[in-house]
């Protein structure tokens, strides 16, 4: 899912309703532009002049879409919107395919929400992605941090540029915490322990959560388990690995007993229990943008309650890694008529366009000079119980590597073989091998040969 960090107050309310729809949204919709007119725009994919653009975009980034056409009037843009590949769809595969087989119809520009697409994108039998060498300078590529830049590398060639980060930090409800006389945990121990308290003390009360289609990016990629790692000329995917079971085996007794429920923070039944005025959220593990897309616009938690702690690590093992839910990035068609033209909006979209105001971002920046003008507009957030800016700018360069991006989707895979048996009484550790055998079907279906241990 776009998966983008909070946006500042100004843009909540867009942000939560594009969240909202992007979880429903199946149809596309488009949207003509030429210097605000839409009567001589050409249809989508059939732009071949240096002044045509056409621009695929998910409900979140209509906005960075508008913002161009609004700063470049001259510049025919046709815009698309679609549900960004988000939840693991494959819109882009299924129209890919129909383009390459008419030989027409190649949008110049295409964003996802689905943060390995270009891992498939740039090879066969797609080869729908440009490399960025040559269109974008690199001394501009170079000020995207290196775990960015690593998943949009392809066999040694960039082909991708991040919108934004959703590294995953600890949310903190700092008013209950404060109220119950609670520490901060700073260990995945450590918060197991205050969750049994909780659940002893303050029973209704969540600590987390695991019933999302990324749960297992929350809490298994920043605690390194091999699920998906490049090994040569195999992928290993070993969910029993020790850093996988360890994890399964602290969060178990937080699920039985209720303060890590398997239900996803986006339901109804989520924000009745837990939102609003109950307000029983005391931290949730989680990526960026939950700040005010999650907690505020969707949950109503009040203001000057939430902020962000540093990603827990395990016991006191360095370097703290931590996981991510996003990172959507933005790709070039390489079959696009004018891939300047691309390149230009591409720059724009990532390197210029505001952090801040009226149609702000909907995502921390991976552009780290944008980071930073977002970051201080983010610390001056009045809904803030203190500044959360420090714990998600360190968390940036701290997402582990082990992950390889691989080409198919693997969070039907976590809900289907999961979730559902969650809900249904499992235990998480009883699951772990299913869910790796799941894994490993998807990826053979892929064409991946797999490895297990």
């Amino acid at each position: 899912m776009s998966r983008g960090s909070a946006p500042p107050r100004t843009s909540s309310r867009r942000l939560r309703r594009s969240v909202l729809a992007l979880l429903a949204m199946t149809g596309m919709v488009v949207i003509a532009a030429c210097g605000g007119s839409s009567s001589s725009s050409p249809k989508p994919g059939a732009s071949k002049s240096s002044n045509s653009l056409t621009v695929w975009v998910d409900a979140a980034r209509l906005p960075v879409a508008q913002a161009y056409v609004k700063a470049h009037p001259k510049v025919h843009v046709n815009i698309v919107t679609f549900d960004g590949d988000g939840n693991g769809a494959t819109t882009m595969q299924t129209k890919i395919q129909l383009w390459n087989r008419t030989g027409g119809g190649w949008p110049d520009v295409v964003f996802s929400e689905q943060v390995n697409d270009p891992v498939w994108m740039a090879q066969k039998p797609f080869e729908f992605a440009a490399p960025l060498k040559g269109l974008i300078p690199d001394d501009l590529l170079s000020k995207w941090p290196a775990p960015s830049t690593a998943q949009c590398t392809i066999n040694g060639m960039q082909y991708c540029v991040q919108d934004n980060l959703a590294q995953v930090v600890l949310w903190v409800n700092k008013k209950l915490m404060d109220e119950f006389g609670y520490a901060v945990p700073k260990t995945w121990q450590e918060w197991a322990a205050l969750g049994q308290k909780v659940a002893a003390e303050h029973p209704g009360y969540i600590v987390g959560n695991i019933g999302d289609s990324f749960g297992h990016w929350i809490y298994l990629w920043g605690n390194q388990c091999p699920l998906e790692q490049s090994q040569g000329s195999k992928l290993l995917i070993n969910s029993t690995d020790e850093h996988c079971t360890r994890v399964a085996g602290l969060l178990d007794p937080m699920i039985k007993n209720g303060t890590v429920p398997p239900l996803s923070v986006f339901t109804p039944d989520f924000a009745q229990k837990y939102g609003g005025a109950k307000d029983k959220v005391l931290l949730m593990p989680g990526p960026s943008w939950y700040a005010q897309a999650l907690f505020d616009q969707t949950l109503h938690i009040p203001a000057g309650e939430i902020t962000a702690a540093p990603p827990l690590q395990w016991e006191n093992e360095t370097p703290i890694t931590t996981g991510q839910v996003g990172g959507g990035p933005w790709i070039i068609a390489k079959r696009s008529g004018n891939l300047t033209g691309a390149a230009d909006f591409v720059i724009w979209a990532t390197t210029v366009f505001s952090p801040t105001g009226k149609d702000a971002r909907p995502g921390y920046p991976a552009y780290a000079p944008l980071a930073d003008k977002w970051l201080a507009d983010l610390a001056g957030n009045s809904y803030f119980a203190a500044d959360p800016t420090p714990a998600l700018k360190a968390a940036a360069g701290q997402v582990w590597s082990g992950w390889t991006l691989v080409t198919y989707p693997d969070q039907p895979v976590w809900s289907n073989t999961v979730v559902t048996q969650l809900v249904a009484g499992k235990s998480l550790s009883s699951l772990m091998q299913p869910f790796g055998d799941a894994l490993a079907q998807a990826a053979q279906a892929s064409g991946y040969t797999v490895a297990r241990q």
